[in-house]
This record gives C-alpha cells, sequence and structure tokens, in this order.
C-alpha cells in the first residue's frame, strides 16, 4: 500500500535525519545558556521556554532550520562583565524595539552594504577578545577541569558534526553527581515558577551603549545578510520567502516579548542555520523538535537545570567560552585585506580596553579616512598619468 503524501511529508519533516540537525546548532547555544545562567542568574524556566517557542514557531512559519541563536554581542559583554539579569533583558527589549521599527520600514539592505566590512570584523575581533579574556579568568579557577575540557576540544576539531559542547556538558553533569552536588532526590519533575521582569531606562541607556548599539550593527551585516546568502546557497531551486524585512520583524517580536519572561536575546544567524544542515536538517522539523525539547527542559526540569549550571565547573564553561571566542576571532581575521589589517586590529583593541561603540566610532573614522587618502592618491597618479601623456 503506497503511503499518501501527507504521512511521507510527517515523516520527512521527524525523521532521524532532522532529531540529529535539532541539536546542530547546541555547540553555539549551551555556553551561553549556561553562562546566562550560573553568571547573570537567569531563570532556566525563562530562557527555555522562550527559545522553544520562538523555534516551534519558526519551524512552522518557514519549515526550514532557521533556529535562533544568542545575540553574541549582548552574551559576550554580559558575561564577561557579569550584568544583572535586569540589564541583560532591558538590552535585549530595547534591540527587540529597534528591529521591530526597522522591520517595518525598506530601507535594511541600503543600511546594510553602508557599513564597512572592516568595521564588523573589529567588532567581532573586539567580542572575541572580550570574551576570550574573561574565558581565560575563568580558566585559571578551575585549571584542571579546564585542561580536560580543551583536551576535548581539540581532540574532536575536526570531526564538525559531533557536537562537542553536549559531550562537555554530561562530563560536567558527571562532576557534579561524583561531588554529590547532583542526587537521585533531585530528578524529579516540577512546575516551573516564573520571573517576570520590567526593563528599566537606565538598563537600556547603559545596556545599548555598552554592547546593544554592537549587535545591531553586527547582525544588520554579518548575520542578516550571511543567513539570507546561505539560505540561497543550501536551497537554490526553492523561492524561500524570506528577506531582511520579515528576518527583522521576527527579532523585533521576539525580543519585545521573550525579556519579560526571563528569556535570552536572541536573533537569527548564519551559523545555527549552517549548523543544523551540517547535522542532516532539511526543514522545518528539526526546530520543532528542539523547540519542543527545551519547551519540556522549561517546564518540568528548571530546578534541576538551575542546580546544574549554578555549580557547573567552571574550567569546562571557560573552555567553551575560549573555543567560542576563538570561533570569533577566526571569523573577523580570515581573507581580511591585509592593508586594513591595522585598522581593524585598532578597532578591536578599543572594543576590548574602551567598548565596543567606541571601538566601532573610532575605527569607522580611521577606515573613511584611509580611504579618503587613497582615494587622493589614486586621483593624483591618474593627473600625473595624464600630464605625462599630455
Amino acid at each position: 500500500m503506497e503511503t499518501s503524501p501527507i504521512k511521507k511529508k510527517i515523516k520527512r519533516k521527524f525523521s532521524l535525519n532532522e532529531l540529529g540537525g535539532a541539536f546542530g546548532d547546541w555547540g553555539t547555544l549551551v555556553p551561553f545558556i549556561i553562562g546566562y545562567i550560573s553568571i547573570v542568574k537567569l531563570n532556566p524556566a525563562g530562557i527555555f521556554l522562550c527559545l522553544g517557542a520562538t523555534n516551534i514557531f519558526l519551524g512552522i512559519r518557514y519549515n526550514l532550520p532557521l533556529p535562533v541563536q544568542p545575540q553574541k554581542t549582548i552574551g559576550s559583554i554580559a558575561l564577561s562583565e557579569k550584568w544583572s539579569a535586569n540589564k541583560v533583558i532591558s538590552t535585549g527589549f530595547a534591540t527587540g524595539i529597534i528591529w521591530g521599527i526597522l522591520g517595518s520600514t525598506r530601507i535594511l539592505n541600503k543600511l546594510s552594504k553602508k557599513i564597512p566590512d572592516v568595521s564588523v570584523r573589529g567588532i567581532q575581533l573586539g567580542l572575541a577578545l572580550i570574551l576570550g579574556w574573561s574565558a581565560f579568568e575563568m580558566f585559571l579557577e578551575d585549571i584542571i577541569f579546564g585542561i580536560i575540557a580543551l583536551i576535548l576540544i581539540l581532540a574532536f576539531f575536526r570531526f564538525e558534526k559531533i557536537p562537542t559542547a553536549v559531550i562537555l556538558v554530561v562530563l560536567g553533569i558527571f562532576v557534579l553527581i561524583y561531588n554529590g552536588v547532583i542526587t537521585a532526590d533531585m530528578l524529579y519533575l516540577t512546575i516551573p515558577s516564573f520571573t517576570f521582569y520590567l526593563p528599566s531606562l537606565e538598563n537600556i541607556l547603559i545596556g545599548m551603549l555598552t554592547a546593544g548599539i554592537g549587535q545591531i550593527l553586527l547582525t544588520l551585516t554579518n548575520v542578516m545578510i550571511a543567513t539570507i546568502s546561505l539560505i540561497k546557497k543550501l536551497y537554490p531551486d526553492q523561492e524561500i520567502p524570506i528577506n531582511a524585512n520579515n528576518l527583522a520583524s521576527n527579532m523585533g517580536i521576539i525580543n519585545i516579548i521573550s525579556p519579560f519572561f526571563g528569556g535570552m536575546p536572541l536573533c537569527h544567524g548564519s551559523g545555527g542555520l549552517a549548523a543544523q544542515y551540517a547535522f542532516g536538517a532539511r526543514t522545518g522539523g528539526s526546530m520543532i523538535i528542539e523547540g519542543i525539547i527545551e519547551v519540556i527542559l522549561g517546564l518540568f526540569l528548571s530546578d534541576l537545570l538551575f542546580n546544574i549550571f549554578e555549580s557547573f565547573p567552571q574550567g569546562i564553561l571557560a573552555a567553551m567560552l575560549l573555543y567560542t571566542a576563538f570561533t570569533l576571532g577566526k571569523i573577523s581575521v580570515s581573507k581580511v585585506n591585509l592593508k586594513i589589517l591595522p585598522i581593524l586590529i585598532i578597532s578591536a583593541l578599543l572594543c576590548f580596553f574602551i567598548n565596543i561603540t567606541v571601538g566601532f566610532i573610532i575605527g569607522l573614522i580611521i577606515y573613511l579616512i584611509y580611504k579618503k587618502v587613497k582615494q587622493i592618491q589614486s586621483q593624483k597618479h591618474n593627473k600625473e598619468v595624464y600630464n605625462g601623456k599630455s
């Protein structure tokens, strides 16, 4: 008996490949989740429920492996500077408003083209330095487990399809069980208690100046353009109803609603799409599966998750964040024009020693001066060649 088209579609959407793909983006996701719970003290119920509901909604709407990821600029600064929970959700809320406004306009493509690539790379390298230094300080507090975790990361470095972050989480849980932090009597289902947050104007202003503006610029260029480009590359024969405006609108809605329930700042990203696709995801089924798992974790296991991540071995988390910082740094300098490398480094150092916004602005000014000088030199050269011919 031939299987009906509807059953075939459902079977394909919820296949083993889609299940494997559902965990593809956890390598990037897990270190930030652990950091937000253990350092910032966000409630895991809010984090997982908001994340899960978003993934389910987007999986149904687009039928693509298009998972949301932590906003890395805000996350990196928040973890390195040990922000309060209210500052995190206030900054995420403010970015949501900005994305909501931009999503309702038609200027996104023009804006993204006007921001020089070197400015984006400067922010990325600056973030890598900020997060890497903070992770290194954590590493020194728990060197033994840090070294073990780094050895595991290096051992699986070439095997991109192996979820090293998940392996490290399992290792951390075994350590907690061995040390008696997690016991059998803690393994029960609970109904979560939510922490309801109200963004504060002071934290919105401070958060946006120190991380939010940099996040907007990074998402506008590196994330949105790269995501749309990757979708076209992976699905060349399909008409995909995704553009900069609806991606921005998605991020606006997500980050306006989720902060009130303690959800971390989220954004779209090509990294999550690439990771899930690499692990076998081809439809929105992977996101629906991931979302269901996250909702279950948030609804019934939030107390256990809080106990796990609050006491999670610092050395293992430090190694994970060091690898995240390394990845950001590697992306920032790959295939860079050597002539603008000094500008990139200056911008990154200013991001590291002062803040992201200052690093971006001064780096942009230096680049515009460099471009103007180059233009003048070119005009002078052309004039000399013209006069010589005359």
